[in-house]
């Protein structure tokens, strides 16, 4: 490190003073006479991640190494009961007057199971939750810490909470599958107030199955109001009593100034730790806010007050070299503006700074900041997380075509961040003067997520017909209500456009298909295929229109013939297919180890070629086939060979999301289906998100069978 051109931001002035829990101006008489003592030397160097400005950092000489070899190593005995820690648990320093209340925090969480530590904006209710959890985890209880951002949904606390996925979308599912794998352990929601209002129902409705079954215990932490029921519990974190207040300003200083100071600042820590040195002091009674915004914010010099208003308008921590005017990032981290990420790769600024500046700028100058911000973005939107923060300022900079952008988006950023781009989506329906085909994208987000009351709140909102039989159809599905389905299809499939007709009869084919559960006997499977795909009509003088339709009722139809047992039929449409120009070997090849699979009977071991069927999934150019194939082998391994099926299982991972697939939605629903006769343990959890998945994917009647087999569970 000591010639190194970027260095770590622990030997700059910022962390050496978080690390010891004073203020920087502490820190200057010290290091002063280390250094002239011949123990440190102060260089120039790039602090990792702290912009492009080179910092003070400060390394120990060899006389320095020397002298703490002298001290001595405290030997710290290991504790071997100590609890296992998941998550991004805050880094803390030294920490002044807050273990009493930590212990009695730590206290009563274990008796409570559920409860609010609160506080004012920099108060410290992050310190003190981080104290909690050393408390905790030192008495053997294992802790699980989530920060809560302006997008986080469930999944993202539960991928924080070290949980592995693949996470049911079943909210019951998941509260279920979290209780088994957490018992005992405490959840902590860091920031809980910032819980977008998209996802507060969801999460709020998770906290309380947890509560309810006794299972975890659930810390949130953030200030008010916040939306969970009053009659929980709550711990409020006050200023800091004025003598441990003073410990914040080191010893440079005398003693009567240190406790005058923190007397002014009414034992406030961050704005102890904001306090420069010679700045003036609040008048008696004046509050925390207008103290930053009056005082330690009136010191800024108009570059480095413009560079903080770009950053205060960003959504989530961004890596520093993003910002808009990076070069100020240092000047803003030696001010103890920016808060840090766990692992130092990201900063935002202060909460406490950022809401009194974003409280203190009109509307004009943040639409003028996002505008600029969408400039900035556009040239580095690399990651979806850059994407995310570009559409956040289009909408917010109120810019034309939003509908357009947030469609172009939509499939690429729903696998990964559907739950912010959920809350796009909100945020773009308030703002819109014309926001009905908001409302649509809204809608069919919110059924890939498997949400009912969103897609009916969304579905209120449209003024297209096209578009409301859509989601009406999806909501129809999602709920389970056969019949309503049924009559929306036959509405759309009574359209004048024969193209539409075309595309939903099949869709509807393909999805009837589909519609139960591997081994179960439908009667009125094949006469509804039939009908669905008697209102398809073969396209003339459009050549390729045409190939595409008879490719699809050929491949339909087959798939009907190995249902009720026609093979020779089966083969005859696979010989038909091989004939048409450009259709694919590989899935041509994936029919014929299909029909192989479904010919095979009890006891004929010769007719289960399973290196056949492996062969023709290693052909696949698509995952999705090459999955589905997979799925189609275990389900005929189940009962035959477990063990094989469970070898074969393991290598299948859970399906990916798109915006758009209802096949994918089948293809999840037989994963877990899979899942429920593989793994006992999973059993429940797996059928409820089995059954939810076949409702999203449009398959009502399986989804119904695999209730039947979870009441029997029940």
């Amino acid at each position: 490190m000591e010639k190194a051109w970027d260095v770590t931001r622990h030997l700059s002035l910022p962390g050496i003073s978080e690390a010891l829990g004073v203020v920087r101006s502490a820190l200057n008489a010290p290091l002063s006479t280390l250094e002239s003592s011949g123990l440190v030397y102060k260089r120039k160097a790039h602090v990792i991640g702290g912009g492009s400005r080179r910092r003070h950092v400060y390394h120990l000489t060899d006389q320095g190494r020397d002298k703490l070899d002298s001290l001595g190593d405290a030997k710290v005995s290991k504790k071997t009961s100590r609890g296992n820690s998941f998550g991004a648990l805050p880094v803390l320093g030294e920490v002044h007057g807050r273990h009493h209340l930590a212990a009695e925090v730590s206290e009563s969480i274990l008796q409570e199971h559920c409860m609010v530590l609160s506080g004012l904006p920099g108060i410290g209710k992050t310190t003190v939750g981080g104290l909690v959890s050393e408390h905790l985890l030192d008495s053997g209880t294992n802790v699980r810490w989530a920060q809560v951002g302006e997008f986080t949904d469930l999944h993202a606390l539960c991928d924080q909470w070290g949980f592995k996925g693949p996470f049911p979308k079943n909210n019951h599912a998941l509260a279920e599958y979290a209780a088994m794998k957490c018992k005992g352990d405490v959840l902590v929601i860091d920031d809980a107030h910032l819980i977008p209002e998209r996802h507060i129902a969801s999460i709020r409705a998770f906290c309380k199955e947890l509560d309810t079954a006794a299972a975890a215990h659930i810390l949130l932490i953030g200030r008010e109001p916040l939306s969970f029921p009053e009659a929980l519990p709550r711990i409020a974190v006050p200023s800091l009593e004025v003598k441990d207040a003073a410990l914040l300003l080191g010893d440079s200083i005398g003693e009567g100034e240190r406790m005058h100071i923190a007397e002014s600042l009414g034992g406030h820590p961050l704005a102890i730790l904001l306090h420069e040195e010679g700045s003036p002091l609040p008048e008696a009674g004046a509050d925390v806010q207008s103290y930053v915004e009056n005082v330690v914010l009136s010191t800024l010099d108009h570059s480095t007050r413009s560079g903080l208003d770009h950053i205060v308008m960003v959504p989530m921590p961004i890596e520093a070299s993003k910002a808009f005017d990076s070069e100020v990032v240092g000047t803003l981290d030696d001010y103890a503006f920016l808060r840090w990420t766990s692992n130092l790769e990201k900063m935002e600024i202060q909460h406490l700074v950022r809401n009194v500046r974003r409280s203190a700028l009109d509307d004009d100058t943040k639409r003028r900041l996002h505008k600029a911000a969408v400039k900035h973005w556009e040239g580095l939107a690399e990651t979806a997380d850059d994407q995310i923060i570009l559409l956040y300022h289009r909408i917010a900079s109120l810019e034309e075509g939003m509908d357009t952008q947030l469609d172009a988006e939509m499939e690429r950023l729903l696998e990964t961040h559907s739950g912010a781009f959920s809350v796009l989506l909100e945020q773009a329906i308030k703002v819109s003067t014309m926001p009905s085909h908001l409302h649509y994208l809204a809608g069919k987000v919110a059924i890939e997520r498997c949400e009912p009351e969103h897609v009916r709140r969304h579905l209120e909102g449209l003024e297209d017909s096209a578009e409301s039989r859509h989601l009406a159809l999806g909501l129809a599905m999602l709920e389970g209500r056969i019949q309503d389905a049924d009559e929306i299809i036959e509405e759309g499939l009574d359209s004048a456009d024969q193209a539409d007709i075309n595309r939903m009869a099949l869709a509807a084919a393909s999805r009837r298909l589909d519609d139960r559960v591997f081994g179960q006997q439908d009667s009125s499977l094949s006469n509804d295929v039939k009908v669905y795909l008697a209102k398809v009509k073969i396209p003339e003088g459009q050549p390729e229109q045409r190939s595409v339709t008879l490719v699809a009722i050929s491949m339909i139809q087959h798939a009907l013939a190995l249902c009720e047992g026609d093979f020779e039929r089966a083969e005859r449409l696979r010989s038909s297919l091989a004939g048409i120009a450009g259709f694919a070997q590989p899935l041509l090849l994936g029919m014929e180890a299909k029909a192989a699979l479904f010919a095979h009977k009890p006891g004929d071991e010769a007719a289960l070629n399973i290196e056949r069927m492996e062969e023709a999934i290693e052909a696949q150019t698509n995952s999705i086939r090459a999955d589905a194939l997979r799925l189609s082998l275990v389900e005929q391994l189940i009962g035959l060979d477990e063990i094989k099926a469970k070898q074969m299982f393991i290598v299948i991972k859970e399906p990916g999301q798109t915006a758009t697939s209802a096949t994918l939605h089948r293809l999840h629903a037989r994963w877990w289906t899979c899942k429920a006769k593989l793994q006992p343990n999973m059993r429940r959890i797996a059928l409820r998100e089995a059954i939810t998945q076949h409702r999203a994917a449009g398959c009502p009647r399986a989804a119904k069978a695999l209730e039947t087999q979870l009441h029997s569970l029940l």
